[in-house]
């Protein structure tokens, strides 16, 4: 399951990327992509959307965890 939510950050990060450049061959490569299956593209940022609400869950956890150390607990 990680390889599969890493796997959806980095297409995630790329469609990103292509998505604000305006290079001419950047464009073909825009046109390209609004061409193929956008449900992956879709599903890719689904799932980077779920990956960074289980790190923040972890973050918290961790913070939690650190200030009930801290206070004696």
């Amino acid at each position: 399951m990680q390889l599969e939510a890493t796997h959806a950050v980095e297409i995630t990060k790329l469609v990103e990327y292509v998505d604000r450049k305006e290079d001419s061959l950047i464009q073909v490569v825009r046109t390209h992509q609004h061409n193929t299956d956008s449900e992956v593209v879709q599903t890719a940022r689904c799932l980077k959307t779920e990956v960074q609400k289980e790190t923040r869950k972890m973050k918290d956890s961790i913070a939690e965890k650190t200030k009930e150390r801290g206070t004696g607990r």
